[in-house]
């Protein structure tokens, strides 16, 4: 799924900015947890209140 962040994210050096999209995966079936790579490989983790579900335009 893909995902935009509605809240800065800091891992440990790094940090996400809001409105930056991500292509992203559940970490469970039930959870609202995602996980995310980023572009230097490095994979993040974002909680429900930090990122928003984009839908893409064909599915509009």
């Amino acid at each position: 799924m893909r995902i935009k962040l509605t809240q800065n994210i800091v891992c440990g050096q790094d940090t996400f900015l809001t409105g930056e999209e991500y292509e992203a995966v559940l970490i469970l079936p039930r959870s609202t947890t995602v996980e995310f790579e980023t572009n230097s490989g490095s994979k993040v983790r974002a909680f429900n209140y930090e990122y928003e579900k984009v839908t893409p335009l064909a599915d509009i």
